[in-house]
């Protein structure tokens, strides 16, 4: 099961290299959620255009379907309000519609010409890329009424993979071949790419990383290794070179949109683990990972956004958080979740574990710490 799962997430990660790679790499998603069709699209939210979009089902005539209609689903507008790496069904999207949502929904061009025909009874989504213009989603049609939390479990453990790959992707908007080598295309970008060994000694930087690694801004090189200027972001990429060098699985959510930490040349990196790319010869031995560093204002964060980044939180911790830094109470903080006092609790003593914090008040300061340092203009 785990070693599905790793061919799985590594099927995932080589799609950077090649967008012609993500059905495939859908299908497999598709088949172990007992799915009917899956489908990946990044969408501008101005013009609803997308700019990424691939599906994955073995019906034919399903996909020419949902091409034909996939601009009148009812809920676009809301796609933004989605949670990165925690799945949901129709329903979400129900409520946040309003009562009448189902309703609409029903009433609408997509359910009538896609759904009801193809039986689909209900969906699993999940947004994959939040920007200020564009939103990343994925969806899975099924045709049973999804409860199982296992299923659940699957595609949250894989969206920190997904996100990565798409906001690489959408980061760059790479011109690709069918067969082409990722380093011949990082070799081109206009943006910083650094890839590096596990002990972060530096294999090779583009044109542009050479001129990061020059102005010794928000990275540097020491003795020949990749060092972030910023400490909280030297700490987290260490530990997410090192984590994806060993197992892509569990490299989760670190390293991805992490900040750098310089007011005045604000920039945010995502690691790509390139294990298991070495071993498909596409680079030398010791490459362990791809450093991408995009440029100021490509990624909007707040000081929440910033911890959850650096120290790699899921979705829920990062809400805790939220509370944290705020002042409220872990009574408070029970309250407004609704769940258990214990569920606050456990879930506490993880980002504690996480962020090397011992108390609430501890956390706090450390959201203040890093407030100032990553503020974006």
């Amino acid at each position: 099961m785990q070693q599905d799962l790793s061919d799985l997430i590594g099927s995932i990660y080589d799609c950077v290299a090649s967008e012609n790679l993500w059905p495939e790499a859908l299908s497999l998603i598709n088949r172990k959620a007992n799915g009917f069709l899956t489908t990946l699209a990044v969408f501008d939210t101005n013009t609803r255009a997308a700019r990424l979009a691939q599906v994955a089902c073995d019906d034919v005539e399903a996909i020419k379907t949902l091409m034909q209609h996939a601009k009148d689903v009812p809920f676009f507008h809301l796609l933004h309000r989605m949670v990165t790496d925690e799945p949901d069904t129709l329903e979400r999207m129900f409520h946040l519609y309003g009562p009448d949502g189902e309703t609409v929904w029903k009433n609408g061009a997509l359910y009538r010409n896609f759904h009801a025909p193809f039986q689909i009874v209900n969906s699993i989504d999940m947004a994959v890329l939040k920007r200020p213009n564009r939103v990343g989603t994925i969806n899975i049609s099924v045709q049973y009424e999804p409860s199982d939390r296992r299923v659940f479990n699957l595609v949250g453990l894989l969206g920190p993979h997904i996100r990565r790959a798409v906001t690489i992707h959408d980061m760059f908007e790479m011109e690709r071949a069918e067969n082409a080598v990722l380093r011949d295309v990082i070799d081109a970008l206009e943006h910083a790419v650094i890839i590096v060994a596990d002990d972060m000694s530096i294999l090779f930087a583009n044109a542009a990383a050479e001129e990061r690694l020059r102005d010794q801004v928000v990275v540097e090189q020491r003795t020949g290794k990749l060092v972030a200027r910023y400490p909280y972001a030297q700490a987290a990429l260490v530990k997410s070179v090192g984590v994806g060098a060993r197992d892509e699985v569990s490299l989760g959510a670190a390293g991805i949109d992490l900040p750098l930490g310089s007011s005045s040349h604000p920039a945010v990196a995502h690691v790509l683990p390139l294990q298991k790319r070495v071993q498909r010869e596409r680079f030398e031995s010791r490459a362990a990972a791809a450093v991408f560093i995009a440029a100021a204002g490509t990624v909007v964060q707040s000081a929440i956004d910033a911890v959850a980044a650096l120290f790699g939180l899921t979705g829920a911790e990062k809400r805790i958080v939220a509370y944290v830094s705020e002042g409220r109470s872990r009574a408070e903080i029970s309250q407004a979740q609704g769940v258990s006092d214990g569920t606050v609790k456990s879930q506490l003593s993880a980002i504690f574990d996480k962020t090397n914090t011992s108390d609430q008040r501890d956390l706090q300061q450390l959201v203040r710490d890093i407030t100032p340092r990553v503020r974006r203009p």
